[in-house]
């Protein structure tokens, strides 16, 4: 019997005042070598206009 675990990283920015949006680098997807099977990943990206592009390192 194996042990399941979930993980939830939240990022938010507030700021005080208007600053202008530039493209963000987050590295926060699962690595495909890992020795651990990643059963489910899932990446919500808010507000809902945004463009993501996927690399691998």
């Amino acid at each position: 019997m194996g042990i399941k675990v979930a993980l939830e990283h939240r990022t938010s920015y507030n700021f005080d005042r208007l600053v202008e949006i530039h493209p963000h680098v987050l590295r926060l997807r699962p690595a495909p070598h890992s020795r651990t099977p990643i059963e489910a990943y899932s990446l919500q990206v808010e507000p809902a206009d945004h463009f993501v592009n996927w690399q691998q390192d």
